[in-house]
């Protein structure tokens, strides 16, 4: 994917940024690469599976043979 030629780095947002949000130093946002700093911003992925689902799992699907 090429950038458009027009295209800036939004560096000084990201330091902004890295500052309120981050609580980071500037010294500490300019040490950082782009790609750990994307990976910092990037939204968060879904956690594992909630209680709720793992009773319901271990309800249906029991480690060991019901006796009934």
């Amino acid at each position: 994917m090429r950038k458009p030629r027009n295209f800036e780095w939004p560096f000084d947002l990201w330091l902004r940024y890295a500052c309120l949000r981050f609580g980071l130093s500037p010294a500490q946002f300019w040490a950082m690469s782009v790609r750990d700093w994307l990976a910092l911003c990037a939204p968060q992925t879904a956690g594992g599976l909630p209680r709720s689902g793992l009773e319901t799992l271990m309800t249906t699907y029991p480690d060991e043979a019901r006796n009934e």
